[in-house]
C-alpha cells in the first residue's frame, strides 16, 4: 500500500449511519430530539466521525443494496419500523453494531422480556400471565374481585399494574382499591405535556392478554 493511501485511512473519519425511524430522533423537520441531539454533537465533536442520517424515505422505500453505506450503525426498533429490513442490511454490508439487532425482537413482547430478564438473574416484581387466544376469551384461571384479581391462584391486590403484552401498545393501567376511592390511572406515551389520565375502572383486562404487577412497586 503507497504511502498516500495509508495516510487518507488515517485522515477518513468513521462514518455512523443512523437508520432510526424520523420521529425517535426529531421534534421538527430539522431539530433532533435533545437526547438525540445531544448523543451526535458528542459523537461529532471527537472530529473523528461522520454522521449519515437514513430518514424514512430510505429506510421505508429503498432497497437495503441502496441504503448509504457505513462502518458503524445506530439502529433500533419503533412502530412501524422494518427491524427485519436493517438485518438484511447489516448482514449485506457487516457494519459494527451499537446496539444489537436480532434482539431487539424481544421487545415486541413484554413476555419475553421478562422471562429474559429471570433468565439472566435480574430481579422483576411478581406478575401473572393473562393469555387470550380471542378478544373477550372466557377463562377459568382468572378471576376478577372489587380490590384484587386472581391468576392461576395468585392473588394481586389493589394497587396493582396492568400491562399489555405488546411491547408497542402503551396503555399501561393503574388499579386503584375501593379504599382510595378506587378507579384507574392510565399512562400513555407524552403528548403535549399529558403522560397520563385519570378515569374510571376499565375493562381493557377482560379483553386482550396481559401482564399483571404486583403494587409494591406502585410509588405515591
Amino acid at each position: 500500500m503507497s504511502k498516500k493511501c495509508q495516510n487518507d485511512d488515517v485522515d477518513r473519519k468513521i462514518t455512523i449511519g443512523v437508520c432510526v425511524m424520523e420521529k425517535k430522533v426529531k421534534c421538527g423537520p430539522e431539530v433532533f430530539s435533545a437526547p438525540m441531539g445531544q448523543i451526535l454533537e458528542r459523537l461529532q465533536a471527537f472530529g473523528e466521525f461522520e454522521i449519515i442520517h437514513f430518514g424514512d424515505k430510505v429506510i421505508l422505500e429503498e432497497p437495503v443494496e441502496r441504503w448509504p453505506i457505513c462502518d458503524c450503525l445506530i439502529a433500533f426498533h419503533s412502530s412501524g419500523y422494518p427491524l427485519e429490513k436493517a438485518e438484511a442490511y447489516a448482514a449485506l454490508r457487516k457494519p459494527f453494531l451499537v446496539n444489537e439487532l436480532e434482539h431487539q425482537h424481544l421487545l415486541h413482547d413484554r413476555r419475553k422480556v421478562y422471562e429474559c430478564l429471570e433468565s439472566y438473574g435480574i430481579p422483576v416484581p411478581r406478575y401473572a400471565l393473562v393469555n387470550r387466544e380471542k378478544p373477550y376469551q372466557e377463562l377459568d384461571y382468572f378471576i376478577e374481585e372489587e380490590d384484587f384479581v386472581e391468576v392461576h391462584g395468585q392473588r394481586f391486590w389493589k394497587p396493582f399494574v396492568e400491562k399489555p403484552v405488546h411491547g408497542d401498545d402503551h396503555r399501561i393501567m393503574i388499579y386503584y382499591p375501593s379504599s382510595a376511592g378506587g378507579g384507574m390511572k392510565e399512562l400513555f406515551r407524552k403528548v403535549s405535556f399529558l403522560t397520563s389520565h385519570l378515569g374510571n375502572l376499565m375493562l381493557q383486562k377482560l379483553v386482550y392478554s396481559f401482564i399483571f404487577l404486583a403494587g409494591n412497586m406502585i410509588s405515591n
